[in-house]
C-alpha cells in the first residue's frame, strides 16, 4: 500500500514540475517576442519622422523663399485692388491673389506633412517695400506694381526651375505643377507693364488701351 502511494505521488510531482517548466518557458518566449515587436515599431516610427522632416539646405531654402514670395504676391494684389483705377491691372491682381493663394495652401500642406513651419508674415524688407507702395498714387503705383510683378516672377521662375530638379519627389512635383502658372503670370505681367508705360506717355484716361481690339471701318 505504501509502495503504491509512493508511485502515485512521484507521478503527480513529475506532472506538476513539467507543467510549471512549460508555463515558464512560454512566459519567457512571450516576453521576448513582445519586446522585439516594441523595439521594431518604435524604430519604424523614428525612421518615418526623420525621412519626412529631413531636408537638404537648398530644399528648405526653396520652401521658405516660395512661401515668402507667395505671401508678397497676395499682399501686393490686395493692395492693388485698393489703389489702381485700371481695370486690366485689377483683373491681373485678382488672378495673382487667387493663383498664389492656392499655391500657398498647397505648399503649407506639404510643409505640415513634413513637420516644417513656414513663415506666416513678410520679412522686414518685403514689408518695407509694401509700405512704400502704400504711399504711391495713380500711374506711379501702377508702374511700380507691374515692374515688381515682372521682376519678381522672373526670379520666382528661376527658383522653381531649380526646385524642379530636386531629388525630393514631393517638392519636385510641386515645382513642376506651379511653373506653368508662374510662366503665364510673367507673360501677362510683361504685356501689362508695357501698356502701363504706354498710358503714361499717351492720352490720360481711367483705363488702358486694348491693343488687341480690332476696329471696324
Amino acid at each position: 500500500m505504501n509502495y503504491k502511494k509512493t508511485i502515485i505521488l512521484s507521478v503527480c510531482t513529475a506532472f506538476v514540475l513539467q507543467a510549471c517548466n512549460q508555463s515558464a518557458k512560454n512566459e519567457g518566449q512571450g516576453t521576448s517576442t513582445l519586446s522585439a515587436d516594441t523595439v521594431l515599431n518604435t524604430h519604424t516610427a523614428d525612421e518615418k519622422q526623420n525621412h519626412s522632416s529631413k531636408l537638404k539646405p537648398e530644399e528648405a531654402s526653396f520652401m521658405e523663399q516660395a512661401a515668402i514670395g507667395g505671401l508678397m504676391e497676395v499682399e501686393a494684389g490686395n493692395l492693388t485692388l485698393q489703389k489702381t483705377k485700371l481695370n486690366q491691372v485689377k483683373e491681373f491682381a485678382k488672378q495673382m491673389i487667387n493663383d498664389h493663394t492656392q499655391a500657398n495652401n498647397e505648399l503649407q500642406t506639404l510643409a505640415s506633412g513634413m513637420g516644417i513651419k513656414l513663415p506666416g508674415a513678410l520679412p522686414s524688407a518685403e514689408q518695407s517695400h509694401l509700405d512704400a507702395m502704400k504711399q504711391m498714387m495713380g500711374n506711379e503705383y501702377d508702374q511700380n506694381y507691374m515692374d515688381m510683378m515682372v521682376n519678381d516672377h522672373a526670379k520666382t521662375i528661376d527658383l522653381f526651375n531649380g526646385a524642379s530638379r530636386f531629388d525630393h519627389a514631393e517638392l519636385k512635383s510641386f515645382a513642376l505643377k506651379i511653373l506653368p502658372v508662374l510662366q503665364q503670370h510673367n507673360r501677362m505681367a510683361i504685356g501689362l507693364d508695357s501698356l502701363v508705360k504706354l498710358k503714361n506717355t499717351g492720352p490720360k484716361g481711367d483705363d488702358l488701351p486694348n491693343v488687341d481690339k480690332k476696329h471696324k471701318n
